[in-house]
């Protein structure tokens, strides 16, 4: 007899009480940064969802730039002055520009205990691909649903 090994997935952590100084933290927005986009909701949604622990922050994309050379002048009909050209890879880190305005696509994430709606930036393939490649950080099956109305999912736990 041949022992199977148990999966085991990240265990949803519970909601603190009304009177505990957690739940004021939880009620605050938080967002979820990853390459191309952002998911931004009550932090106690987030975290309801997704095992925020397991997410790369610190998960940057190589980015090459090439700047050819010019000239420049300062003045009208003043002398030229060369300007060389340059080479160089950078490393950018997922982010999400901010201000007061809010940004992003009013999004609706169905869940197991509930549904909750999410301000998504940057492209839907994007957050698709981002979920399909992080079903490991998910407590229980996600749908999501778009601003226009499509249903994506639903995208279910795993293991790796």
């Amino acid at each position: 007899m041949t022992d199977t090994p148990t999966v085991r997935f990240a265990t949803r952590p519970n909601p603190p009480v009304v009177t505990d100084l957690e739940y004021e933290a939880w009620s605050r927005r938080g967002t979820l940064n990853y390459d191309g986009g952002y998911i931004e909701a009550t932090y106690g949604d987030l975290i309801q969802t997704w095992s925020l622990g397991e997410t790369d922050a610190c998960a940057g994309q190589s980015r090459a730039v090439v700047r050819t050379s010019s000239t420049r002048t300062n003045t009208i009909g003043g002398a030229t002055t060369p300007v060389a050209g340059s080479n160089y890879v950078y490393t950018a880190y997922p982010k999400r520009n901010s201000s007061l305005a809010a940004g992003g696509a009013l999004f609706t994430v169905h869940t197991d205990i509930g549904s909750y709606t999410a301000r998504v930036g940057g492209d839907v393939q994007t957050l698709i691909a981002y979920v399909c490649n992080n079903t490991n950080q998910l407590y229980s099956p996600i749908s999501i649903q778009s601003a226009s109305g499509a249903w994506y999912g639903p995208f279910s736990p795993s293991d790796s």
